[in-house]
């Protein structure tokens, strides 16, 4: 909910809404990852439930990122191939992949020690088919897979589009986020 009220809250309501197709992926963010990994418990009942979250959410961001690189693309406020921008995200997908291990192993540190009292035992780092340090490394490079499919995957989208209506429409929700024509 903070993340999309956030633009209106910012902006101070100049901006009301994020686009549905963003609202959507942060949507299955959140289910997957508070609803399928910390109310269902998948991450420890799946054995590769954590792989399955290390490509979706790099995917999600990815394809959000692509709808906003190609909405600044579209308005001219960046000149870049569609290649271009697909390694753009990906390489901004990594940085935060390799932010979100740095996040599990500090809270694997200083909040999930056996002897804490925030949350006692959760494991962050290792999974139930790696140790530690396989499982960062796993991370990482599920993380760039997600970001990649993302990408593609934007591509692709951007290109159905513009063969069938010109353009990206989600482009034109964005670009009224700004308050501009």
């Amino acid at each position: 909910m903070a993340i999309i009220n956030a633009p209106a809250f910012i902006t101070q309501n100049r901006i009301r809404a994020l686009p549905v197709e963003i609202e959507l992926l942060l949507l299955a963010m959140v289910l997957f990852e508070l609803v399928g990994e910390d109310a269902l418990g998948l991450y420890v009942k799946l054995p590769h439930y954590d792989n399955f979250m290390h490509f979706m959410l790099p995917l999600y961001i990815a394809l959000m990122g692509m709808m906003l690189v190609y909405t600044m693309y579209f308005f001219g406020r960046l000149k870049a191939s569609l290649a271009e921008m697909a390694v753009l995200i990906v390489i901004v997908t990594i940085g935060l992949g390799g932010v979100l291990e740095m996040g599990e192993y500090t809270y694997e540190i200083f909040i999930t020690r056996p002897n804490s009292k925030i949350t006692g035992n959760t494991q962050m780092q290792g999974s139930p088919t790696h140790d530690a340090h396989n499982d960062t490394i796993n991370d990482l490079f599920t993380d760039t897979v997600g970001g990649i499919v993302g990408a593609l995957l934007g591509v692709l989208l951007i290109r159905r589009a513009e063969k069938k209506d010109g353009h990206w429409k989600v482009a034109d929700e964005i670009e009224k986020m700004g308050g501009e024509k």
